[in-house]
């Protein structure tokens, strides 16, 4: 391929870490370069027992099956992947340590010892099934996550609408304006956003927005879009669940803004929650940068709520008082009560954290009551069964401090951390200097984009055409509960000749221009999203 030709990635930020890119690519090429990942990764993983899924390209995984079954050259050429359908290998492993794939009545050929999941075909047929229902019918797959949870959100949709109906103009308004398609993108009033308040005037841009800032190292801080927990007041903690689909339009959103004012991020951060990986996806898909690479660690999870874990908060309010509920919920130091050591909700009965949270120590007491649950030895690691806001710090920050911040510092890397509202509360207490005693004060609006300028030390808003001139009125567009003036700040800087660092007070980096794809999407009120619901309008596009 020449150099100068349509397709040539040479000058993609994606191979930027390259000396040079192919021009063109045998299959040996291709299996060449995807060996030393098998070597490395894969074939360790799978020498430890571990379950390993491989998702790539056509030839990608013609190359390793040669390399594995040890295809001729002739024989290679007869050998196909179909689309979507899995190929999967078991292995026989010896003394010696060896890997040698078993071969059973199922495999594909003489050539290839892997099985094809399903007959030939059949996959295919149903994933095309499947895509063409996702297409005809909106929200197919966005299903909640537990029949309770969706028989509440009924609940909840039913008890709006009673408090709609009770206003005919209000209800004739929504329904116009959902037969109209204008309904939007984002639940306003959610974040803390009357709709009616909505500016679409531009203002000034400052001679530093965006471009100084842009360029230099951020940090930038994205709790996760809204789940149907969030909607219904329910305490989430470590639960998993999935995004809304409100959720999913504020995770675009954010990755749209990202786009307009030019971010490009080198490495993503999330937790083992759904709810955050799937934001992180969406927000890099808006960026075109799926390719990024996404850092999971169970240490940015969720704080750890308990025996509260999938209440209702208005529940817990009532029937304990608002100072033990305070406590529970906003407290520092303070836990909620503890899950059971057999609770479903306690993390130590799920399998991901049992196999795969191995950088904590081992409890003697839940390893004594499980082993004697169980009969035979058992040992159990200290996951915890109910955390105060510090306990969550305790283990967030130093996995900040030391992975993150230093890929930010001394990699001069701009890096994505996608994460649930508490571990985000002590993050922000790290970098904004905020005291224990008003942390409790602080909240973190979801799907919202919050940069922290490493360089200048301050956190900022990211402009879409919408936030009033006025700093004041700027901030108080969105929930932040009664401590913005703490995370808000003064930018600073050890550099004399930043001006960018004197020009704050705007918390707001303001765009000169608002790209036509961020002016399509104004909030929308609760009226909408009822009337939305209702009449199967689909509101949550990209």
């Amino acid at each position: 391929m020449p150099s100068n030709h349509p397709l040539d990635v040479s000058s993609d930020r994606n191979y930027a870490d390259l000396e040079s890119t192919p021009r063109t690519e045998s299959l040996e090429d291709t299996m060449q370069r995807a060996l030393p990942l098998w070597r490395e990764r894969i074939e360790p993983d799978l020498r430890s027992g571990k379950t390993v899924l491989v998702v790539a390209h056509g030839n990608s995984l013609r190359g390793l099956v040669k390399h594995v079954d040890g295809v001729s050259d002739e024989a290679i050429v007869d050998v196909s992947i179909p689309n979507g359908i899995p190929l999967v290998y078991s292995f026989d492993r010896f003394p010696s340590g060896d890997l040698i794939p078993h071969r059973t009545e199922q495999s594909v050929s003489a050539h290839v010892s892997g099985a094809f999941l399903e007959e030939r075909g059949l996959l295919r047929a149903a994933l095309e099934a499947e895509a063409e229902l996702v297409r005809r019918v909106p929200g197919h797959l966005r299903q909640t996550d537990q029949p309770a949870v969706r028989a509440l959100a009924k609940l909840e949709l039913e008890r709006k609408l009673i408090d709609l109906a009770a206003d005919p103009s209000r209800l004739e308004r929504a329904v116009e304006r959902s037969r109209e398609k204008k309904a939007p993108a984002v639940d306003a009033l959610y974040m803390g956003l009357p709709a009616e308040r909505v500016v679409t005037r531009i203002p000034k841009q400052s001679t530093c927005q965006p471009a100084a800032f842009a360029a230099s190292d951020a940090i930038v801080i994205l709790r996760h879009g809204r789940t149907e927990h969030n909607k219904l007041g329910l305490f989430t903690g470590w639960e998993d669940a999935s995004l809304a689909k409100e959720g999913i339009a504020e995770a675009k959103r954010a990755g749209q803004l990202l786009r307009a004012h030019g971010f490009a991020v080198d490495a993503v951060y999330t937790s083992w929650l759904s709810r955050a990986i799937e934001t992180a996806w969406l927000a890099l898909q808006e960026l075109d940068a799926l390719w990024v690479p996404i850092i999971k660690s169970w240490r940015l999870n969720e704080r750890m709520y308990g025996a509260l874990t999938g209440l209702s908060k208005k529940a817990i309010l009532g029937e304990h008082g608002e100072a033990r509920f305070k406590q529970w919920r906003r407290g520092y130091t303070t836990r909620p009560p503890a899950a059971s050591s057999f609770s479903p909700s306690y993390p130590g009965n799920d399998e991901r954290y049992v196999r795969y949270l191995t950088d904590v120590r081992y409890s003697f007491r839940e390893s004594l009551v499980r082993s004697l649950a169980s009969g035979s030895l058992v040992l159990a690691r200290k996951i915890p069964k109910a955390e105060s806001l510090k306990d969550c710090m305790d283990r967030t920050i130093p996995f900040f401090t030391d992975e993150i911040y230093p890929r930010v510092v001394e990699q001069r890397k701009s890096v994505l951390v996608s994460s649930s509202e508490n571990a985000i509360r002590g993050l922000l207490m790290h970098l904004c200097d905020i005291p224990s005693e008003r942390i409790a004060e602080v909240e973190i609006p979801t799907g919202l984009p919050l940069v922290f300028d490493v360089k200048r030390r301050c956190l900022r808003l990211l402009d879409d055409g919408r936030y009033p001139a006025d700093p004041a009125e700027a901030l108080a567009r969105w929930n932040f509960g009664t401590a913005s003036d703490l995370l808000f700040r003064p930018c600073v800087s050890d550099d004399e000749d930043d001006e960018c660092a004197a020009e704050l007070p705007d918390p707001v980096l303001r765009l000169a221009e608002v790209p036509s794809y961020l002016e399509d999407t104004p909030s929308p009120s609760v009226d909408d999203m009822v009337v939305g619901a209702l009449m199967g309008a689909e509101y949550m596009g990209g």
